[in-house]
């Protein structure tokens, strides 16, 4: 809380209302309380209680406290003494009193020191012997994941939280490759996968490896990490005018490998290309313009699986 309240200074509080910017005094065990200020409030809504949660940061603190029940809440801060007069004013009763110890013929200066050194002893005891802590039963968790959708008409990925908490503010990663966030509303964020990973998991099977770092209400954190699988439809073939046209129904990147046998004066050929479809586009292939007869073969991956299929696009 420096530079407004330092260490060793002295606190006053008193019990009330809440509200953020306050300076509040809360207790982690019986001897081991903090002070530090209210930077946010919200409710927790359960079926066993309804509570509010208090958000506290210290004032030269680069990070926020975890969330604690406004039941722990000792009171707020109403005064400060610095530690420059309040240890002077004790400093001087003590001298006092220890005077009038001296001064006083039935326990002379003798008795007087030995009892400073009997409550300095107190007090060195009580400074290094091992707090007694309370352990404190874990609340339920005030966000938790609904799921993981892949939307295949535009190519996005939708992670949706539920909990009395709103998402504020995401960075999303795929693959280990930094994502772009289309958008973040409520308990819900929007990304869009890099197409050429969605091709890779169609065409392998092997799932997208998702990790979420996000921000709620901005004073909670959460880092997840989910894996999805990435389905599709397999590419549409057609003839049209001796003309192979590949058609690619997904929105994501399809490779398909295409071989072209065709017959020029009696002799047979074979040609073979690879090509890279598109969402949602077409490919043209075309046999040689001497081909009499040409047969085309064509294969993709799905899910792992190669899968092929021939037909004739130019026959006598």
């Amino acid at each position: 809380m420096e530079p407004s309240i330092r260490v060793g200074d002295m606190v006053v509080y008193v019990s009330g209302d809440i509200a953020v910017r306050d300076v509040v005094v809360y207790c982690v065990t019986p001897s081991h309380c903090v002070v530090h200020r209210v930077i946010g409030m919200f409710h927790v809504d359960t079926v066993n209680e309804n509570t509010t949660m208090l958000v506290t940061k210290g004032d030269n603190a680069d990070t926020a406290d975890s969330p604690i029940s406004i039941d722990k809440v000792k009171g707020r801060v109403v005064l400060t003494i610095p530690r420059e007069l309040w240890i002077s004013v004790l400093v001087a009763l003590i001298a006092y009193a220890l005077y009038g110890f001296i001064k006083t013929p039935v326990v002379g200066s003798s008795y007087a020191v030995a009892l400073s050194i009997g409550l300095l002893l107190v007090v060195s005891v009580y400074a290094t012997a091992p707090r007694l802590i309370t352990p404190t039963p874990v609340p339920a968790p005030v966000v938790s994941l609904a799921g993981v959708y892949v939307d295949y008409a535009s190519c996005t990925v939708s992670v949706r939280y539920m909990g009395v908490l709103s998402l504020t503010s995401a960075v999303v990663t795929v693959n280990s490759t930094p994502a772009e966030v289309v958008s973040v509303s409520g308990g819900t964020l929007v990304m869009k996968p890099n197409p050429d990973m969605l091709r890779a998991s169609f065409e392998t099977g092997a799932p997208l490896e998702i990790r979420v770092d996000g921000e709620f209400n901005d004073v909670a954190w959460l880092s997840g990490r989910y894996e999805v699988l990435i389905g599709g439809l397999n590419p549409e073939l057609s003839v049209s005018n001796s003309t192979l046209l590949v058609y690619n129904p997904n929105c994501f990147p399809v490779t398909v490998d295409v071989a072209v046998k065709y017959l020029v004066k009696d002799a047979w050929y074979w040609s073979n290309t690879t090509l890279v479809v598109e969402g949602y586009s077409y490919v043209v292939v075309e046999p040689s313009e001497h081909a009499e007869q040409a047969y085309a073969f064509v294969y993709w991956f799905n899910q792992g699986d190669r899968r092929w299929v021939g037909l004739p696009i130019k026959t006598r």
